[in-house]
């Protein structure tokens, strides 16, 4: 029996936001047109559904309002209750009860009190409501036992075991194991790819194979005309015959070696074939099992709306939409707090007193929407309420104040360069600070991790009054489609998500007469700036002098931009290592993928490449700055190829041209040979000399003493560490707690 009624209860938990979600359009598009006549019929029968399916799953106090709702709207619909504003609160209010009723019954939680909104129903329903449901008693009971005890109230209902038949169809495992599981499924991709090199590979020597197979055949007649022309001389026919013994022989193993490289591609092609099939629907099926409704996150967001509107003195009402969009569950845990605080806002700062509405001419009662939806691979949240929208006198007064716009440059902003403002840290225009907000950190610690969740995060006034906040992040983050670009000497990688299309244009159609240049696409005037320069890369960029451009056409924040990069290089599925294990910044770079030689590249985050608001875009063509040539050399040393890889990309990005040596050794040749070396970053366990052996060799050379030192090892005891400083060491950074903003402060502190 507990087996029925979980499953009913998972059903009903689906029916009954239908059914709310009918009677609260019907109640707006009343309050949005007063003459609007709502189908009373339907909505009265949604309610007396409503009350069927509650008694089905033993929700009483469900039940119980669902009849004199139904009770009610019977009255409205007799005529003797008017269906005024008055009455549609409480309807309302009914409403709010029964969701927040069964989100106790399902999901626990403080006990819903109903006594008050369910005495101004039976008011409403009068004699119209007939008797009260009918309160059912087990069999039990009625034989003379003791009723069932009544739940405490804050108790969740009972949550039952699964059965022998659900058993077989549900397992609980840990989320550390699907994460191994996804993980090892997502590593199966760079794998797939290299196969498909190999398949090139093995063609290459096929067609190497049919030119050798030609060539053999325009030489063996010669070869042999030439064996019977000195056995025609006087010579005797035996060397003749060895001769064509021996071409025979070489030419069954040659025909012999083709026929192996024929078989070989053929079952590599049907190896290859089944690992593409297999492999991704592998990677499929375990991407599925991440993916979660946006209901196991945000389920309680109505109800929270409605608790804080309360305990301010507001009356708003929740509109919900979209809780069925499926997503990662690791994005959508990492949205709650962010999507909370949003929501926070809207009620605290956005909507205004029932008092200031009216006076306003706006109805008492406010509106604030969440809706979750799916746009290509990407999450969409979008947050509006129609409140009071943003104050734009008030944006302008405080960013001048902090400093951040001077005082004529606040009056001709754009509203979308103020209003991005807001997510600066500290920007607030609330007159006073409240539990729920006021402080200014909070929408930019939004922005912070919606931003290390590669998305982007937008402010807008809502037409007709009010504000939409729209958030914008990927589907899943752990192995993503990726555009491999060269920039300079590095390899980079742009998700692929936020690639609108990569094209090469010659430079002489740039328009380049207005204030940035730009490149029109689809009847859309696009900036164009060369990601080196937005990388902080120093160097020339690219002059106009025709030469064709590879460009990638970068969507994100609703914006789109041309990005100049040096080569477009491949387009691949790839496992993303996230920033925060590899120790880089994560405002800047996602993380890093492995390439086919074992070095890594980094992974740009494109929300992090778009200049604000306002901002003005490097040029895309400057001049080589002499300065530039004299920026600061740094020797990094490493035996590693993904340390030194991924050091002397983060250093080149902040403006250091970097060298590179696999141990000590070559590193003391180099600095034999090179006399502009300002610092050194070295590891300590290398072959041939390791760190402790070159830094006594450097502080021991009269050429080199003063040259600063930066140890970088995974050595973490105490005892490495003195041994390190006391060799004269200027800092010791362990690997296992690397922080990249350590090193350049070390850097910087040095330099």
């Amino acid at each position: 029996m507990n087996d029925i009624r979980t499953r009913l209860l998972a059903a009903f938990d689906l029916e009954h936001k239908e059914h709310l979600a009918a009677i609260r359009e019907a109640l707006r598009a009343v309050e949005k047109d007063p003459a609007h006549l709502p189908d009373l019929v339907e909505i009265h029968r949604r309610a007396h559904s409503l009350k069927g399916a509650a008694r089905a799953v033993d929700l009483p106090e469900v039940e119980r309002l669902s009849h004199w709702l139904e009770a009610a709207f019977l009255a409205i619909q007799r005529g003797t209750v008017p269906f005024d504003a008055a009455a549609r609160d409480v309807v309302r209010r009914a409403l709010d009860a029964i969701e927040d009723v069964v989100a106790w019954a399902t999901r626990g939680g403080g006990a819903v009190d109903i006594a008050e909104i369910l005495a101004e129903l039976t008011r409403m329903g009068g004699e119209g409501g007939g008797p009260e449901p009918v309160q059912r008693r087990p069999a039990a009971a009625e034989a003379g036992a003791a009723p069932p005890a009544t739940p405490p109230a804050g108790a969740s209902r009972p949550v039952r075991s699964p059965g022998p038949a659900e058993s077989a169809a549900l397992v609980r495992i840990r989320a550390t194991g699907l994460e191994r599981l996804f993980t090892a499924a997502a590593g199966l991709l760079p794998e797939i790819e290299n196969q498909s090199a190999l398949v090139a590979e093995l063609r290459e020597l096929r067609g190497e194979w049919r030119a050798l197979e030609r060539s053999w055949h325009a030489m063996r007649p010669r070869l042999l005309r030439g064996s019977h022309d000195v056995s025609g001389a006087g010579a005797t026919s035996f060397a003749g015959d060895e001769t064509a013994l021996r071409l025979s022989s070489f030419e069954r193993r040659f025909r012999a070696l083709g026929a192996s490289l024929d078989a070989a591609h053929r079952a590599h092609d049907r190896h290859l074939w089944s690992l593409r099939r297999w492999g991704s629907g592998f990677q499929d099926e375990v991407r599925q099992l991440r993916m979660l409704p946006a209901e196991s996150q945000f389920s309680n967001l109505g109800r929270m709306i409605r608790d804080i509107s309360r305990a301010q003195g507001k009356e708003v009402e929740a509109d919900i939409r979209g809780l069925e969009t499926q997503a990662d569950r690791v994005v959508l845990q990492r949205l709650k707090d962010p999507v909370l605080h949003i929501v926070r806002n809207a009620v605290s700062h956005g909507v205004e007193t029932p008092q200031e509405r009216v006076a306003a001419g706006k109805r008492a009662a406010a509106t604030v929407r969440f809706e979750a939806s799916v746009v290509g691979r990407r999450l969409v949240l979008r947050i509006e309420d129609d409140g009071r929208g943003p104050n734009r006198a008030a944006i302008a007064r405080h960013a001048v104040e902090r400093g951040l716009l001077g005082a004529e440059e606040a009056d001709t902003a754009p509203e979308e360069r103020l209003l991005d403002l807001i997510f600066e840290p500290g920007f607030s225009t609330a007159p006073t600070a409240n539990e729920y907000a006021g402080r200014g950190m909070g929408l930019a610690i939004v922005r912070r991790e919606v931003t290390r969740l590669q998305g982007s995060v937008t402010l807008a006034a809502r037409e007709g009054g009010g504000t939409v906040v729209t958030v914008e992040v990927p589907l899943s983050l752990l192995s993503q489609r990726l555009v491999f670009v060269a920039v300079q000497d590095d390899i980079l990688a742009i998700p692929s998500n936020d690639v609108a299309r990569v094209l090469r244009v010659p430079a002489d159609t740039l328009f380049t007469d207005l204030a940035a240049p730009t490149i029109r696409l689809e009847e859309e005037d696009v900036p164009v700036t060369p990601l080196a320069a937005l990388l902080g890369y120093d160097g020339a960029m690219p002059q106009g002098n025709g030469a064709p451009l590879a460009l990638v056409i970068l969507r994100t924040a609703g914006r789109r931009i041309a990005l100049v990069v040096d080569a477009l290089m491949a387009t691949r599925d790839s496992v993303v290592t996230p920033a925060e294990e590899v120790g880089i910044d994560a405002a800047r770079f996602l993380g890093t993928v492995l390439m086919d030689d074992g070095s890594p590249a980094l992974v740009l985050n494109p929300a992090a490449l778009s200049p604000r608001p306002g901002m003005a875009l490097p040029p895309l063509v400057r001049p080589v700055d002499e300065t530039a040539r004299r920026r600061p050399h740094i020797l990094v040393v490493d035996d590693s190829i993904t340390t030194r890889t991924l050091e002397k990309s983060i250093l080149e990005a902040h403006g250091y041209r970097v060298t590179l040596c696999v141990d000590g050794r070559e590193a003391v040749e180099t600095l034999g040979e090179l006399e502009d070396v300002n610092l050194i970053i070295s590891d300590v366990e290398m072959p041939r000399m390791d760190g402790f052996t070159l830094l006594q060799a450097v502080k021991g050379n009269p050429m080199t003493s003063d040259l600063p030192v930066i140890l970088v090892t995974s050595r973490a005891s105490d005892e490495d560490r003195e041994r390190g400083l006391d060799l004269g060491a200027d800092a010791y950074i362990v690997k296992t707690r690397f922080d990249q903003n350590e090193l350049l402060a070390g850097i910087r502190r040095l330099l």
